[in-house]
């Protein structure tokens, strides 16, 4: 009894750490969206900051659960929940990379976010946020429904993203000068469009293990 009640004690402490790790890279997306929208240059520098902290969360958890799969030879449903876990991850390490490449993006605009995009780049930031937000909340407690809804929301925000590049090609057509700026506009577009696309994988992943054994108790979000 003890040997599990230690074991699931260490699986609680992974887990809340990739929670964490997933909040603060969905505050960098929202950062980034935040500075893209209004030109801040500091705040986009604080985003790309940021990154060095997830990716030494990263390691650190990723090391400690390979170091629980050594040590203590985990079968069935926890080797297949770290397994899960370990990919999840990846994931969320993505998401903060594509904060820290739309961050970048937006300094190189120097403060001028096209006009006409900003409702496009707000409306999609959102939904591709929360996409991400609920799929953190789907590896606290899961929820097929939640997770179907996930996979489902991405066809939306892909028709999204594919329209505001479509507009933002007729801007090249009719401005060519203008050429490099709107191909920047574009790419702070595709990065959100990736972190919907992560948000999707990692419900892909929750709903493949779930479908094969029962739930963990719940892990609140920090």
């Amino acid at each position: 009894m003890r040997l599990r009640q230690h074991f699931d004690e260490r699986l609680d402490e992974i887990r809340s750490d990739v929670l964490r790790m997933g909040g603060m890279a969905c505050d960098m997306v929202r950062m980034a969206v935040d500075a893209a929208m209004n030109g801040e240059i500091e705040l986009a520098g604080e985003v790309i900051r940021s990154d060095d902290e997830v990716d030494f969360l990263e390691d650190d958890t990723v090391n400690r659960a390979v170091l629980l799969v050594m040590q203590e030879a985990p079968v069935g449903r926890d080797l297949r929940f770290l397994a899960a876990t370990l990919g999840i991850i990846g994931e969320i390490e993505k998401v903060a990379d594509d904060a820290c490449k739309l961050a970048r993006r937006s300094t190189k605009l120097q403060g001028s976010f096209p006009a006409e995009m900003k409702s496009a780049l707000l409306e999609i930031g959102e939904q591709a946020r929360q996409a991400f937000a609920s799929s953190l909340r789907l590896y606290a407690e899961y929820d097929d429904a939640l997770a179907t809804q996930i996979i489902k929301s991405d066809k939306e925000i892909d028709g999204q993203y594919k329209a505001a590049r479509n507009r933002l090609f007729e801007l090249i057509k009719k401005n060519p000068d203008a050429t490099e700026h709107l191909v920047r506009t574009i790419e702070i577009f595709h990065a959100l469009e990736h972190v919907a696309d992560h948000a999707v994988e990692i419900a892909g992943r929750l709903k493949l293990h779930y479908s094969e054994t029962p739930p963990l108790p719940p892990q609140p979000v920090p």
